[in-house]
């Protein structure tokens, strides 16, 4: 009889075990990824400038979200230290308690939505696309939050093929109404970035809609309480204590990103349309690192609740050599395809960007450091799923407020703001700290601080 803790048919931490969890969520988040992707392949072609306000906008807009979202993520490691414990009936009532927590955002997201803008965007010469569009996307931000909290709840006992659904569905819906809403057609006018950032939250409401018909379904209300709705402090007090710190530090890490692009801004346009085509790749990119995070996560708490640690060293070995395949498939097509990529951007008749052969080679240089920052990037998000599901989130917030504020945005200041360097120049700025951050959270592990807090009084 397979044990709870084991999410997969599959030996745990076997190769096989990671493929199993996480490839379903790259399928999932691929078209939560391809949303944002397709929303600045149809701006670039409406207007560079939308293109760079959906960069700014979208940036100053997760500088904000970043914070909940780390918290309701939550969701996942409270419900896979409860499955690994044999607690399953309990597991959907944690879910709630994010669910609630996500509810109450809506009136600080309205707020920020009013005052926020004319702070983020001044000077910027492009402060009316980029208000549009992130206060279009403020008014959708509870219900990603919620969003987030259900995923967490499927991912957390295995079943990640429902994330997988929903997000394909979302991602439909988001296609159609993208085009629809940003070009117009019939009684539908021509919104540019409003319509872009409305199509995306519109998915989220269909993904929830969907998501709440499977988590009410009679079977995980008899197996995982999913009807119990009422508050339970000790699970909310124990998202906070351990989302809290993730949340900071990611927010952190966001403004040091958001104050990056206004720096590249500072240099021009151009190299600032540059830089926001290597990071949509990226973009495009992300999913996988983001399923491998959330999956390791998820099998690693189950672990640390059945209080079995003997796969650990296992999982980590597995995350990271399928990781590195996925890194070489990246630098092949960047490598290789450089033209064509610049090309998918490039809007039609009265395009503000010519292509010279010097932006071209600079162009080039700065796809080959985004597949490095894929590389990297991802290795430590693998560490930062084991250090989530131990609820070390306390050092991830030390890394980076530490990282992003001594190590990142002084070289950018010196070399982007004051040399004017180019887009390549900038990517390799986030490589090198990126490299810098892995290697803090390697550490971490391999000193095996990381289980301290797993091994205090657990508030469950």
């Amino acid at each position: 009889m397979q044990n709870t803790y084991q999410l997969t048919p599959h030996p745990c931490g076997s190769k096989r075990e990671y493929w199993t969890m996480t490839w379903p969520l790259m399928v999932g988040l691929l078209s939560s990824t391809f949303m944002m992707f397709v929303d600045r392949l149809f701006l670039a072609r409406w207007d560079p400038l939308a293109l760079n306000a959906a960069v700014t906008g979208g940036m100053a807009y997760f500088m904000f979200l970043i914070t909940p979202m780390a918290v309701v993520e939550i969701t996942e490691v409270l419900v896979g230290r409860l499955n690994g414990e044999e607690r399953q009936k309990e597991t959907g009532n944690a879910s709630w308690q994010m669910v609630w927590l996500s509810s109450t955002l809506l009136p600080i997201f309205l707020l920020l939505a009013l005052v926020a803008p004319p702070f983020l965007f001044i000077g910027t010469g492009n402060e009316a696309n980029e208000t549009n569009y992130f206060r279009t996307l403020m008014l959708f931000g509870t219900f990603q939050c919620i969003t987030i909290s259900l995923y967490g709840f499927f991912i957390g006992i295995g079943n990640v093929k429902i994330v997988t659904y929903a997000a394909v569905l979302g991602n439909i819906v988001n296609i159609v109404l993208d085009y629809w809403m940003i070009f117009g057609g019939g009684p539908m006018p021509a919104l540019g970035v409003v319509g872009a950032a409305a199509a995306t939250g519109i998915s989220q409401i269909v993904q929830i809609l969907f998501l709440l018909s499977i988590f009410w379904k009679k079977r995980h209300r008899e197996t995982h309480g999913t009807s119990s709705l009422k508050l339970n402090r000790s699970f909310l007090g124990e998202g906070l204590r351990i989302g809290l710190p993730s949340g900071l530090g990611r927010s952190m890490e966001v403004i040091a990103h958001f104050l990056f692009f206004r720096i590249i801004v500072s240099v021009g346009q151009e190299q600032m349309v540059l830089v926001a085509i290597a990071q949509s790749i990226y973009i495009l990119a992300s999913f996988i690192v983001d399923a491998q995070c959330k999956g390791a996560s998820a099998i690693v708490s189950n672990l640390l609740g059945a209080n079995q640690r003997s796969p650990i060293p296992k999982v980590l070995r597995s995350g990271f050599t399928i990781h590195f395949g996925y890194f070489f498939l990246i630098f092949l097509i960047v490598y290789s395809f450089p033209e064509q990529i610049f090309s998918l951007f490039s809007a039609e008749e009265g395009a503000t960007l010519q292509m010279t052969p010097e932006l071209m080679s600079t162009f080039k240089r700065a796809l080959i450091a985004v597949s490095l920052f894929f590389l990297v990037d991802g290795l430590g998000w693998i560490l930062i799923g084991f250090l989530t599901a131990a609820k070390d989130t306390r050092f991830v917030f030390w890394v980076s407020a530490l990282v992003n504020w001594i190590a990142y945005l002084p070289p950018t200041i010196w070399f982007i703001g004051w040399k004017k360097g180019g887009a390549d120049v900038a990517w390799s700025i986030v490589v090198a700290v990126t490299m810098l951050t892995f290697l803090l959270y390697l550490w971490r592990y391999l000193s095996g601080n990381w289980l301290k807090y797993n091994d205090a009084k657990d508030v469950l």
